[in-house]
């Protein structure tokens, strides 16, 4: 579990530099990537190239993201690890009519990283 950790705190330092490759770097072609907002699916991709894609336009979403480690929880049987994170934010561009470009965003969630194969097989994000 301990390599496991250490892929995930470069796939979280790749997120947080914008670094798109470094991300994917210890990924399984079949990645599946989904994100929760209050239990409700607001996002999936199925493949490293609709990863890529939507990692790409996220990106451009933000002038400065930051992911922070609060806590891990790791479950052997389900080979995956929990990462309780801080995540903020300061949008590139305006997003709604109260979210405007510059505006910093603060908030608590979760990632739950699947394994195979000591590579990331499915990042289910939770907000």
């Amino acid at each position: 579990m301990e390599k496991q950790i250490a892929i995930i705190q470069a796939y979280i330092d790749a997120y947080n530099n914008f670094d798109i490759s470094g991300m994917m770097q210890n990924m399984q072609r079949d990645i599946i990537f989904e994100n929760y907002d209050a239990e409700k699916r607001t996002l999936s991709t199925k493949g490293i190239e609709e990863f890529e894609t939507q990692a790409k336009k996220a990106a451009t979403l933000f002038s400065m993201r930051n992911q922070q480690i609060k806590g891990i929880q790791k479950n052997d049987a389900k080979n995956t690890i929990e990462v309780s994170i801080k995540y903020q934010g300061i949008f590139a561009v305006d997003m709604t009519e109260t979210l405007k470009k510059g505006t910093k965003i603060t908030l608590e969630g979760k990632s739950i990283f699947y394994f195979f194969d000591q590579k990331i097989n499915k990042i289910v994000d939770k907000s």
